[in-house]
């Protein structure tokens, strides 16, 4: 009894065959002249990667720049502890799927960076239908339960970009509300960088590597986020969004048609989902409230918020006019000069004031209804609602008619966000609670998981 094991040239596939052969004696049918029967047996189990389609999503959020410590010596950050275990889950990867001499194009994988926004890139939020009412990032808003019932995100349906600025509710966190918001701050909408990016479909070991080298720890958490845009860009429907970066050259043109149909057998679709917490917070500006005259008045320009000259019109009022300089409703007649309405875009744009700021100071101030106003200006998603998203979009993904294989990864992370990470995988051993000294232990394994999960007998 001597194993016979075969590969294909590439390491595509393997095969161990057993064959057995056994005499026995006999009891019964001795009677008969039997005096002994042989037994042939025979055994093949057949390991065949094909292709595997993956999504890396990862958190890039604040705590990942949190210290650790193994016995009191210092091991480095959490982002750098991921980036070389994510690193060598790829090299692993490439080494299992896509050896050195393959036919290129077995292996794709999207890297996928998300803190409480995700990141698209100029090149890749080409490919969609997203809104042009301003062009200051390329993060798409996705609140509604609708936008998480199904994975796929198509290249033609329309999508509200994301606002730019800040609309953290401060008021409701107990934080100080914050006057102005900076392209640099953790805490605005979008925080639109090259780092932040996504990078779709690669199947450069090199590329990708350069990509998770480069990523670096800020922001909040918004793991529905993270997990929506994954699981896009392993959907059929993104199809056209590869055309359309291979044809720009952002895109090797050996994963053309990629991502394969459902149903495909010989391709393995694989979201491996990380975070360090658990979901927080993700807020915008509603459409209607993003450009368009305010309801503020200047009487010296239409950028001037100097209260001397500041006044808030109600039309159906028949004291119109409230004057922030001392807090009454005038008639029109008693405001004279140059009435100069201010915009939103001056709001957010020009003077570069927070949503909660703004309606503390002016907006809010005549009504004394700031906190009502920020409910109706505001679009927000935080903590429980953000978890039904990322149940609902991975329920959708894991359904028989997608089938597709969630590996989830809470790195010392709190009861709540491993609860979600755990709902989320395909299967409780597909689900990994670890410290973040044990990152590359666990990618190491959800590598060899992937890979056995292509055997069958």
């Amino acid at each position: 009894m001597t194993p016979v094991v075969e590969q294909g040239q590439f390491g595509e596939w393997r095969t161990v065959a057993i064959n057995v052969s056994e005499t026995y004696p006999t009891f019964l049918a001795q009677f008969a002249g039997l005096n002994e029967m042989t037994v042939n047996a025979q055994s093949r189990a057949i390991e065949s990667i094909g292709n595997v389609e993956i999504s890396l999503v990862l958190d890039i959020s604040g705590s990942m720049n949190d210290k650790v410590y193994v016995n009191g010596a210092y091991k480095g950050t959490r982002i750098s502890l991921l980036r070389s275990a994510a690193v060598q889950f790829v090299d692993t990867m490439f080494q299992n799927v896509q050896p050195a001499g393959a036919p290129a194009g077995r292996l794709g994988i999207s890297v996928v960076p998300y803190n409480q926004q995700v990141v698209l890139g100029t090149g890749l939020a080409a490919q969609f239908n997203i809104s042009t009412d301003h062009t200051q990032n390329t993060c798409v808003d996705f609140f509604s339960a609708a936008d998480f019932a199904a994975p796929a995100v198509t290249p033609t349906q329309p999508l509200q970009r994301a606002m730019y600025g800040d609309n953290f509710d401060y008021r409701q966190w107990g934080f100080s509300t914050q006057t102005y918001w900076t392209s640099s701050s953790a805490i605005i909408n979008c925080p639109e960088n090259t780092m932040a990016a996504i990078l779709p479909f690669s199947n450069s070991k090199t590329t990708i590597t350069n990509k998770i080298n480069a990523l670096t720890a800020g922001g909040d958490t918004a793991i529905d986020m993270g997990a929506k845009w994954g699981l896009a860009l392993l959907d059929p429907a993104a199809q056209p969004v590869v055309d359309g970066l291979i044809a720009a050259g952002q895109v090797s043109g050996n994963l053309s048609e990629r991502p394969y149909e459902y149903g495909d057998q010989n391709t393995m679709k694989v979201l491996v989902l990380m975070t360090d917490g658990q979901n927080t917070r993700t807020y915008s500006t509603k459409p209607e409230f993003r450009s368009g005259e305010s309801g503020l008045i200047s009487t010296s320009s239409a950028t001037n918020m100097s209260t001397s000259y500041l006044y808030y019109y109600d039309p159906s009022r028949s004291n119109p006019y409230y004057k922030f300089s001392d807090g009454k409703w005038y008639a029109a007649s008693k405001v004279t000069g140059t009435k100069y309405p201010i915009t939103y875009q001056t709001l957010w744009n020009t003077q570069k004031y927070t949503l909660q700021y703004a309606l503390n100071t002016f907006l809010g101030k005549p009504f004394n209804n700031a906190s009502t106003l920020y409910n109706q200006m505001a679009e927000q998603a935080e903590f429980g609602g953000k978890d039904t998203n990322l149940e609902a979009v991975c329920d959708a993904a894991k359904h028989r008619d997608r089938n597709v294989v969630i590996f989830s990864l809470a790195v010392d992370a709190p009861s709540a966000g491993q609860t979600v990470l755990r709902n989320c995988a395909t299967a409780p051993a597909y689900f990994w609670s670890v410290t973040a000294a044990e990152l590359d232990t666990a990618f190491a394994g959800i590598a060899s998981a992937i890979n056995s999960l292509r055997l069958t007998n």
